[in-house]
């Protein structure tokens, strides 16, 4: 039957002067873009997957779609659909789309004469009202409906857009007249894509042969109900399917539309090489591809340490550290069931032997000698001299600590600036302390004395409790007074690193003139930071600074050697995993 039809539109195109079937003007084969993501999109961490959306035709440009609703709005269509399946069929299709398509939709209603319902219009909201205002009157004239189509697409259509009609119709209609608005649609490169409600044989035969000749294709439905679906079925633009894939994938196929297509992909940190693989009903195929790149926006790992002969230090510098340790009659209160006294006793006794050989180190105590009720304030003794090989003597004199007297803080910190002697070389006192002043001294005016002669004092609150914040306050006073650090220290681990942290020299990491993270040497830190370039200055004498630029997932160690009197560093660099430093991207920004 389709044979004898052919052979009359052919001989009917060559008379109107219209091009040979299957040879429309603009015709350049299957074409499909991604339209989103864009080239050159880069997405930030933490993006699992992305959107991919586009358009493809087999039948004319790619990158606009022109597309007109014809709609039968004949009376008969009262009883073939009187729940109107037709508009839903329509406007879900519509509803499809993808968002990001650059799509102009008109809609065109037919009965004896074709009337424009909606000019062509990117606003699919208007679109859709259209639809759903569509009339039920008159008879079936398929020519009429595509002719005012085509006026249409002449007057508003874009260059280069593929242009398609969706002709819906329940009935029959002039055979003559369809065939020559299909020859016509044909010569303008517009396909009909063409949908039959019923089964009529004659309306089946109209239909085919008008989606044949302009390149589009034909679907006949007998059950109303089914329309919807089989507006989302029809090939708008001659495209049968398109297949997406990321870094050489396993095709997944994408979900088509009116000439558009869209699917999810998994990305993974770097470049992610996207395909879209597409296959028109003629079996022709073509592809596009796009580069999406994620961020790696993971944190970098950054140490500090020093070495002095080749052997690990806490500070680059010769040190003179006095410890005064308080054995005040308040340090038997426990912690966890056990005497401050004991904890303090334990780790003074280990960190002796953790201390560098290079570190002098003395002792002093207050407290220690007399009963509390004696109320001497004068109760402060230097239990073991700066010395070599002193470390065994310490550890003696800490276990035979007993904790029985007052807190003369103010009386040990001035008999401490004797102990230093004639040592020049960094001097610090680190105070050990659950309390404050009880015996009316001025601890504050004491630790400035000592910064006035070049020794710092650092204060470590050991086991406060619920002690009240004035308290607290005295204390980080004191050390403020000298330039010291304060530090707190709630159980045995905290007061090691405290005691490590004031012993050993400080530095501080900056980012640009904004300071982003601090430790302090034989810590074992490790920093977390966002990529960037940063420089680590070191609180020595004379202080160093080191800049070191950083990677994401960089594993940075940076190590200050001093041979003799020169002092120079190295890196060594490795890897870590993935580690999100968005939290401290936030940080950063909020500071000034």
């Amino acid at each position: 039957m389709r044979s004898a039809l052919t052979l009359f539109i052919t001989v009917l195109a060559a008379a109107l002067g219209a091009p040979a079937l299957g040879q429309q003007g603009g015709d350049i084969g299957l074409q499909i873009e991604i339209q989103s993501p864009t080239v050159g999109f880069t997405a930030n961490e933490g993006a699992t997957s992305v959107e991919v959306e586009g358009i493809a035709s087999a039948i004319g440009g790619v990158r606009y779609l022109d597309m007109i609703f014809v709609m039968d709005t004949s009376q008969s269509l009262r009883n073939s659909d009187p729940k109107d399946y037709r508009s839903q069929g329509a406007i879900g299709l519509v509803r499809n789309l993808s968002p990001k398509s650059d799509i102009k939709i008109g809609v065109v209603s037919f009965d004896n004469k074709g009337e424009l319902a909606q000019a062509l219009t990117s606003n699919r909201d208007n679109v859709v009202s259209a639809l759903r205002g569509l009339p039920k009157s008159g008879s079936t004239n398929i020519a009429a409906g595509i002719q005012t189509a085509l006026r249409e697409l002449q007057e508003n259509g874009r260059p280069g857009a593929s242009r398609v009609i969706m002709l819906f119709t329940d009935g029959m209609s002039n055979e003559k007249k369809a065939y020559e608005a299909a020859i016509e649609a044909h010569a303008h490169g517009v396909a009909v894509q063409s949908l039959l409600l019923g089964s009529s044989s004659k309306g089946t035969s109209i239909l085919d042969t008008v989606a044949w000749a302009t390149g589009g294709s034909f679907v006949r439905v007998s059950d109303p109900t089914r329309l919807p679906q089989a507006f989302l079925d029809m090939r708008t633009t001659g495209v049968d399917s398109v297949v997406l894939s990321v870094n050489g994938s396993v095709p997944v196929p994408a979900k088509l539309a009116g000439g558009t297509f869209s699917g999810e992909l998994p990305l993974k940190i770097g470049e992610n090489h996207i395909v879209a693989f597409a296959t028109s009903l003629d079996g022709d195929t073509n592809e596009a591809s796009v580069m999406v790149t994620v961020r790696d926006a993971s944190c970098a790992a950054l140490e500090v340490a020093a070495t002095k002969q080749g052997r690990p230090v806490l500070s680059l510098n010769d040190r003179a550290v006095e410890i005064v340790v308080d054995a005040s009659r308040s340090m038997w209160g426990q912690i966890h069931g056990q005497a401050k006294m004991s904890i303090a006793k334990n780790i003074l006794h280990d960190v002796s032997y953790w201390f560098p050989e290079d570190l002098e180190l003395a002792l002093r105590a207050y407290g220690s000698t007399s009963p509390s009720e004696s109320n001497n304030c004068g109760d402060s003794t230097l239990l073991v001299p700066f010395a070599d090989y002193n470390r065994e003597p310490i550890r003696a004199a800490v276990a035979g600590l007993r904790p029985t007297g007052q807190t003369p803080i103010a009386y040990a910190l001035n008999q401490a600036a004797n102990d230093f002697g004639s040592l020049q070389s960094d001097r610090a006192v680190v105070l050990v302390t659950d309390g404050i002043e009880s015996c009316g001294g001025n601890p504050v005016y004491a630790a400035r004395n000592l910064s006035e002669q070049g020794i710092t004092v650092h204060v470590i609150g050991f086991g406060l409790g619920n002690v009240a914040d004035e308290d607290t306050a005295s204390l980080r006073a004191i050390a403020s007074a000298s330039n010291g650090r304060y530090v707190t220290a709630g159980s045995a681990a905290e007061l090691k690193e405290a005691l490590a942290q004031t012993v050993a020299t400080s530095f501080s990491v900056y980012k640009g003139r904004t300071q982003v993270a601090t430790g302090f040497l034989g810590s074992d830190q490790t920093m977390f930071l966002p990529e960037g370039e940063y420089r680590v200055e070191l609180h020595s004498t004379p202080p160093q600074i080191v800049p070191v630029s950083l990677a994401p997932r960089d594993r940075v160690m940076v190590t200050l050697q001093k041979e003799g009197g020169r002092v120079s560093h190295h890196e060594q660099r490795g890897r870590i995993e993935h580690r999100s430093c968005e939290d401290q991207k936030l940080a950063l920004a909020s500071k000034p």
